[in-house]
């Protein structure tokens, strides 16, 4: 699957269970690094809700680590469901 930044802020702030092309258990995200990535959303003010950050797909980063600390790519992602917060 594609996310964009928005989405894997999202991931990181619900943390949902996903499947993974190959492996036959559910995983459940726990973190993917976006640092140096810009903000969620920029360009905020009292008057102005701000614009939703866009990074190309090329610039975002590849992996992410489930709850166990396995890292796995993000591109292997089939199904995502669930979370919280």
């Amino acid at each position: 699957m594609k996310y964009t930044l928005s989405q894997l802020y999202t991931n990181n702030k619900t943390k949902p269970f996903v499947n993974v092309t190959d492996i036959d258990t559910d995983i459940q995200w726990d973190e993917c690094n976006l640092e140096g990535m810009p903000d969620r959303v920029t360009g905020t003010s009292y008057h102005n809700m701000g614009k939703t950050s866009k990074v190309p797909y090329d610039e975002l980063p590849k992996t992410f680590l489930a709850i166990d600390g396995t890292e796995y790519l993000i591109e292997d992602i089939h199904s995502m469901w669930g979370g919280s917060k």
